[in-house]
Order: structure tokens, then sequence, then C-alpha cells
């Protein structure tokens, strides 16, 4: 890959057979951002071989990487809405009987845009609003848009974190360890998936008995409930996950990275912590190593009752 990004080759892409392009590399990293280029799409650059997404890692925008936290969250929402050049409403509105059926028709079904929020379009409604004011001075000063507009985005943007998440794709059981993955409620038994980069992923309520996760990166992961017992975690980064009534009963957590990860009502007893980095974590009503409750409020260490 170092060869392909010194030549600044362009990049097609294929979907269901469709082939498109060629686009250089940045604007492949925008439609990644914006959700029109996903995991199961394939890539080629140029004299290169197709393959999924998952092949390019360095062509995901690094802010898609982030763990999930709000203030990573609310990177990756001014991320997007930056990015996203679409008018406030649907080139295919108003256009009137004269549009061509295969225009007017064209990505329906799954390929279709999905309906957004009212409130993302009422943000691209102000952006557009905004441009077009900037482009005629005289009614800046007529109608001072532009201070008004920026305080109602705030509320907006603020709205918005609230209630849009990237999103997310069904469970698959049988889905490749990548980031976010989707293994919520999946049989995963066994799994050996040492140092594998499952940051973000979605593994609520999953099995994960006697797994084998040393080294792997699940900054940000979603463990709820989830049991993983006897596993090996030995060495992962789990900073920012959430384990909220985990079972983790005589699994190896040595040199696990759990810093302000969320361990509330987790059950660790039995498990190996030596040298494990717990700055920040909420151990609220844990279970601990010595199979007794920590008191809530505990954080970056099991606090008992005196």
């Amino acid at each position: 890959m170092s060869e392909i990004k010194q030549k600044r080759v362009l990049w097609y892409t294929r979907r269901n057979g469709v082939v498109r392009g060629p686009y250089p590399e940045k604007q492949i990293g925008r439609y990644i951002l914006l959700g029109r280029i996903r995991q199961d799409d394939e890539l080629r650059p140029d004299e290169g071989e197709w393959a999924t997404l998952n092949r390019y890692p360095e062509l995901i925008p690094e802010v898609m990487t982030l763990p999930p936290t709000d203030e990573n969250l609310q990177k990756l929402m001014m991320a997007r809405l930056h990015e996203d050049e679409r008018r406030p409403r649907d080139r295919r509105d108003g256009e009137g009987d004269d549009l061509p059926a295969a225009v007017r028709e064209r990505r329906t079904g799954p390929e279709r845009r999905q309906p957004e929020a009212q409130d993302m379009l009422r943000y691209r409604e102000l952006k557009y609003q905004v441009a077009h004011r900037q482009q005629r001075k005289t009614d800046l000063y007529r109608y001072p848009l532009s201070f008004a507009a920026l305080v109602l985005l705030g509320f907006v943007l603020s709205y918005l974190l609230r209630q849009v998440q990237p999103d997310q794709p069904p469970p698959d059981c049988n889905a490749t360890a990548r980031p976010g993955v989707n293994w919520d409620g999946c049989n995963l038994s066994g799994l050996d998936s040492s140092e594998a980069n499952l940051v973000g992923a979605h593994m609520r309520n999953a099995r994960l008995d006697a797994i084998d996760l040393r080294s792997a990166r699940l900054a940000g992961a979603d463990l709820q409930y989830s049991s993983i017992t006897f596993g090996n975690l030995s060495n992962a980064d789990l900073s920012h996950a959430s384990l909220v009534g985990a079972t983790a009963r005589g699994a190896d957590l040595r040199n696990v990275r759990f810093t302000n990860a969320d361990l509330s009502y987790a059950n660790l007893s039995d498990t190996r912590m030596e040298g494990a980095d717990l700055s920040g974590a909420d151990l609220s009503n844990a279970i601990w190593i010595d199979r007794k409750p920590c008191l809530k409020g505990s954080v970056g260490a099991c606090r008992r009752a005196r």
C-alpha cells in the first residue's frame, strides 16, 4: 500500500457488479465518511485487484476510528456535516413530470437514501441559506442571518448528537473480526482473534467463553451483559468500552487497559487483573476478584464499606 500512496493513483468502486470511478483518494475518504461506500463494497486502485474496504483500512478517515465517546461522536458528526454537499431538498422533488423516469426512480429500494431526521434537513437548509447570503452582501446588512444561523446551528447540533447515531449494520454472527462489527447476541465461544482490531465492536449479550482476544483492540466496544468466562484478554485495549453487567469470571485480564471503561455491575470474580489500568474506570456495584461487591461510585479502584 505504501507504493500505491506514493503514486497517487485513482480508485474505482464496485457494488452489485456496477463499477464507478475513477476517484482520487480524498474523494474515496469523503464517500466512506458519508456512508456512500460501505464495508462490503469493493475497491480497486489503478492496476490493482478488487478487494473489500477492510483490505484498505488506511482509506477510512481517522475520525471514524476513534472510540465512540461523546466528544468523538461530535467530531464525527461535524466531519459528516462539513463534507455533505447536498442541497436542502431532494433533487428529484419539484421537477415536474418532464423528469425522465430513469432519473426519478434510480437508487430505489436499499440503494435509495433513507429519509433523514427533520433536524438534519433543517441544518442543511440553514447551511445552504448562509452560503447564499454570503454571496449577496447587501442582504447580510439587511438581515443578520449569519449570526442567528450560527446560534441555531449550535442547538441543532446538540440535538443531533443526542438523537442521531452512525448507521449500525444488523448482527452477523458469521462476520469476520473488524472495527465496528456487530456480534450482538452471538455465541462466539472459543473465538480466536488475538491482536484483532475490534474498535467500536457491538458484542452486547454475546457468549465469549474461552475466547482468545490477547492484545486485541476493543476501544469503545459494547460488551454489556456479555459472558466472557475464562477468556483471555490479556494486554487488550478496552478503553472507553462498556461492560455493564458483563460476566468475566476467571478471565485473564492482566495488563488490560480499562481507561474510562464502564464496568458497573460486572462480575469480575476470580479474574487475574495484575497490571490492569483502571484509570477512570467505573466499578460501581461490580463484583471484584475476591467475589465481594464494590461500592457505588467506585472509580479507578474497587471501594469497600468501612
